[in-house]
């Protein structure tokens, strides 16, 4: 247990970037989304099924820092911190990982 990171390239459809697995507390304390395809994407994330950004436009070339900062997300047994967009982003993802 202890610090760790998740990547996703390419994510379009929805994609669960980590899961929370048995036994165990995550606290997001960072995600960055990097539009890497050549159009304006829009980009939905869920944490735990429920909306933590809803249709936020990524500009071409450009990222987003949506947790990070002030700004932390606690993920239990079972939660995921889901990604989608409408064109190509890749997703980084660093947690902190604790048994429980």
């Amino acid at each position: 247990m202890g610090f760790n990171r998740y990547t996703r390239t390419g994510v379009t459809a929805s994609t669960a970037v980590v899961t929370c697995p048995a036994d165990t507390v995550m606290i997001v304390i960072g995600t960055t989304i990097a539009n890497t395809s050549g159009n304006l994407t829009s980009v939905n994330i869920l944490a735990g099924g429920a909306n933590l950004l809803k249709s936020v436009e990524v500009g071409e070339g450009s990222a987003i820092v949506p947790i990070g900062g002030e700004q932390k997300v606690v993920l239990v047994t079972g939660d995921s911190l889901v990604v989608e967009a409408t064109d190509a982003v890749d997703v980084h993802v660093s947690v902190l990982e604790q048994a429980v």
